[in-house]
């Protein structure tokens, strides 16, 4: 009994304990948080919903090759509509597939050098230039070339597609695309589609056309271009005893920039240019002698710049000479005056006469010796003998493959013994032009003065940008003094407030940079237009211009007060 009693009040005692006496569950094992793996599994990417105009061109480019297979008529039209959108959307890749399919279907469909292939091939090449595949995009040009070639000939159109070729030759050359060794042959390609789109423009337009200009100024854009290269063979090859070639391909190449510059210059005046314009012509003349270092052409070419803008001051006239005749006119017929024509036939003739064969002739003697530039680069002694008594027509007879294309036009064009100097510019009365002389005699302006082949990076002509320089040339126009100024900011402190002077610090150190140290290298290197006043060249004062060598704001640096 007392067994049953204890047995039923047991589970009563138990229940009636304290919270603290019962007995604690084992403690749990902590969580483990495994942070390299997410905690949700990863989401597929959402689809990309494509632009509906994109499924528009993709059905029906289906339904064509449906029914009528891959080669199907109007689909040409199809693909380029598609890669143009692919382009817009930035897709390039794949528009630059699409595009390279319609090029095959045009060349399948209406023949190899189909004109509809062009639009195509400029649709692709602005893909891959935006891919930066340069290699490839140097290949599509030149295949474009020879399509435009056959498809648009005797037409503007070739014209234009000529120049473009030329310039992206001129930027293949600049990029250094391919091997080392084929690097000059851009140039020569180059030179080559100028030649053409000159001789195509005389042609269509007139040999007094200034439609050509155009090839003109990318031919002397080339001319300087040439001289570096020569300037770096003759470098490299400074010890292996052929200095004198070295010395006649220079002076090759300065010929036949004057030409070029001649040519511009003759044609610019027989179209009846301001005043103003022909000194610009002049000093361009002399820039081209002043970078090849032929100083005394070029101090003739500036001083016939600054005489064609600067009327002579008027002189007072001798005793002997007051109330007596005019001398300053000749009457016509006299010795003097017979004389004066026989030694302007001799060796320049007057505007009037000159001008309109002037840039023909000209440009014939920068033209002839062209073709083999490839070779001279490499062999500098094919490029030494003096080829300005060739014509245009006999150097196009050493290429088969451009006859016909160069036309009766150029076949016209007389043999010269060399290049004739320019008439100076006093066949007219000088012209007085303030704003031309300052901008061409009283601006400092490195040499080339051609925007693709500027010296030196862009800059600003005060002290607002980071590297601030200072600098003076001679009248020669050479830099004789050049250094980095350093400007320090001056704060306002409690000991200037109340006139206790802080001592100045010592001389600020310029750690070495070596981008400013090119920099500073490079402008040593640099050829000047001279500054002139009163028609003499003189030096000039400190000058200060201010640098941005970082490429991000070379755009801001580039806008030149």
């Amino acid at each position: 009994m007392l067994a049953l009693i204890l047995i039923g009040v047991g589970p009563l005692i138990s229940t009636a304990q304290p919270p603290t006496e019962r007995s604690t569950p084992p403690e749990a094992a902590p969580i483990v948080i495994d942070m390299a793996t997410p905690l949700e599994p990863e989401r597929a990417p959402a689809a990309r919903t494509e632009p509906r105009a994109l499924g528009v061109y993709r059905q029906y480019i289906e339904s064509m090759e449906e029914s009528s297979g891959a080669f199907a008529s109007g689909l040409t039209e199809q693909l380029l509509g598609l890669g143009l959108n692919l382009q817009a959307l930035e897709r390039h890749a794949e528009a630059a597939a699409v595009l390279k399919r319609g090029v095959h279907v045009s060349r399948v469909q209406s023949g190899l050098y189909a004109a509809d292939q062009i639009p195509l091939l400029k649709a692709e090449i602005r893909s891959l230039i935006a891919l930066n595949q340069f290699d490839e995009v140097d290949e599509r040009q030149r295949y474009m070339a020879r399509v435009e070639s056959e498809a648009l000939e005797g037409t503007p159109a070739s014209i234009a597609a000529l120049l473009d070729q030329g310039a992206w030759a001129e930027q293949a050359w600049e990029l250094r695309l391919g091997d080392q060794e084929a690097h000059p042959e851009h140039l020569a390609r180059s030179w080559e589609y100028y030649r053409l789109a000159y001789n195509q423009s005389a042609q269509l337009y007139g040999a007094q056309s200034m439609a050509l200009l155009k090839p003109l100024e990318g031919m002397l854009r080339l001319q300087y271009r040439f001289a570096d290269l020569q300037r770096a063979s003759a470098t490299g090859r400074a010890f292996d005893g052929s200095s004198h070639r070295q010395t006649s391909a220079m002076g090759g190449v300065y010929r036949r920039g004057e030409a070029v510059l001649m040519a511009i210059q003759g044609l610019k005046r027989a179209n009846g240019v301001p005043a103003g314009e022909e000194a610009y012509d002049l000093a361009r003349l002399g820039d081209w002698a002043r970078w090849m270092g032929r100083r005394s052409d070029a101090r003739r070419y500036y001083d016939q710049a600054w005489q064609r803008i600067t009327p002579p001051e008027p002189a007072e006239a001798p005793p002997s000479e007051v109330g007596g005749t005019d001398t300053d006119f000749i009457p016509a017929g006299t010795a003097t005056q017979r004389g004066t024509e026989k030694i302007g036939n001799d060796t320049m003739a007057s505007a009037e006469t000159t001008v309109p064969g002037a840039g023909a002739a000209s440009v014939n003697v920068a033209m002839a010796a062209e073709t083999s530039v490839q070779a001279g680069a490499e062999n500098p002694e094919n490029t030494a003998r003096d080829d300005s008594h060739l014509t245009l027509a006999s150097a196009t007879e050493t290429n088969n493959t451009e006859k016909g294309a160069i036309g009766e036009a150029a076949d016209d064009l007389t043999d010269t013994e060399g290049v004739a100097e320019p008439e100076a510019p006093l066949a007219t009365p000088p012209v007085d032009d303030p704003v031309m002389r300052a901008a061409l005699f009283e601006t400092v302006t490195p040499l080339p003065d051609i925007d693709t082949l500027q010296p030196l990076p862009a800059f600003r002509r005060d002290a607002s940008g980071p590297v601030i320089v200072q600098f003076q040339l001679n009248e020669a126009g050479k830099i004789t003094e050049l250094e980095r100024m350093i400007v320090t900011t001056v704060t306002e402190t409690e000991s200037t407030e109340t006139g206790d002077a802080e001592p100045e610090p010592s001389a600020a150190q310029v750690e070495d940079d070596p981008v400013v140290d090119r920099l500073l290298r490079k402008m040593r290197r640099t050829r000047f237009r001279p500054r002139y006043e009163g028609g003499e060249a003189v030096g000039t004062d400190m000058i200060v211009w201010s640098f941005d060598l970082n490429t991000s704001n070379a755009d801001a640096m580039a806008l030149k007060p």
